[in-house]
């Protein structure tokens, strides 16, 4: 997360996913915000088994099983929401295993209010903002990407009748030739516009899913609310832009056992979440003055970092 003008590094959040059973194998420590993992060695193996058994993890925040849905927009979005309002770029993104509830975070559940996910709260609470400055002026577009086996996808685009993913408006993410990044973005005039662009995305994005093919969870996806304002009166415009993102699962490709597309679809997840890791690296050394390749050379030239590199601090 790349948060507002107070904060300059990147927020960690883990949140826990309720299960039935809570594993006696892991320790969470909220006051020290420190999860640990205990993993017994396998001494039935008779051999000299030097196996680490404590993991010790650390972060700006512990999200636990009993967190709902606005406890984690306040907690982990609002600072961000806030900074984009002043002017900021800010970035949240959800990582971890193909069913760990990154798209119920980001996104939100389909039956419930209350179980609305980041996305749509973010919308309400920039037009709740919008409508308190008076002294202002604003402009709000939406842009909703997927990105599926390196190539990019317009989730928006409402113009065909599609049957997969494939079938969207295709886009380049990339750089030009100028540096700049070109999309397609519709205008927002009021909350229920840009709510009603997301629902289109949603719909587009899952338009493909079978019980047994759910092509959506091996995309990328980029829900980007540009902003720009400027005080009544003034030619100063202001813009930023709020990347709201619900990565593709992780997994191993040695453990998931599939082969053909199935496979293919794995390793370009892997290659692009790679490259997402040498760009926080490069981050964190940045911050810490010891960059050395500086980020393009951690890999922004790959599409699917370049559409939100901005957002990164």
């Amino acid at each position: 997360m790349a948060p507002g003008p107070e904060v300059s590094g990147i927020d960690i959040y883990v949140r826990i996913k309720p299960v039935r059973r809570p594993s006696p194998r892991l320790v969470v420590d909220t006051s020290e915000n420190k999860i640990e993992f205990i993993i017994p060695r396998n001494e039935s193996a008779r051999l000299v088994n030097n196996q680490r058994e404590h993991f010790e993890f650390r972060f700006n925040g512990i999200l636990t099983a009993e967190a709902k849905q606005d406890e984690v927009f306040e907690r982990v979005a609002r600072p961000v929401v806030t900074g984009a309002m002043e002017g900021y770029n800010g970035t949240i993104f959800a990582y971890g295993q193909t069913g760990s509830g990154k798209t119920f975070t980001i996104t939100g559940g389909p039956e419930r209010y209350v179980d609305r996910g980041i996305i749509p709260r973010c919308i309400s609470a920039i037009f709740s903002e919008i409508s308190k400055r008076s002294d202002q002026q604003f402009t709000v577009h939406i842009s909703y990407l997927g990105i599926y086996n390196n190539e990019g996808y317009d989730l928006l685009d409402a113009g065909r009748e599609i049957k997969a993913m494939e079938d969207l408006q295709q886009v380049h993410l990339g750089e030009a030739e100028d540096g700049t990044v070109s999309y397609p973005m519709y205008r927002a005039n009021n909350e229920e516009a840009a709510l009603n662009l997301f629902f289109t995305g949603e719909y587009n994005r899952t338009i493909g899913d079978t019980p047994r093919n759910m092509a959506s969870s091996r995309s990328h996806c980029i829900f980007t609310i540009h902003i720009e304002g400027r005080k009544v009166g003034e030619d100063v415009v202001r813009r930023s832009k709020l990347n709201l993102v619900d990565l593709a699962g992780s997994e191993r490709v040695s453990k998931t056992g599939v082969d053909g597309t199935t496979l293919r679809e794995a390793k370009y997840i892997n290659l692009s979440l790679h490259y997402l890791e040498q760009v926080i690296i490069a981050l964190q050394e940045k911050a810490m003055g010891m960059n050395r390749w500086g980020l393009h050379g951690a890999g922004l030239e790959i599409q699917f970092c370049a559409v939100w590199a901005d957002g990164w601090g």
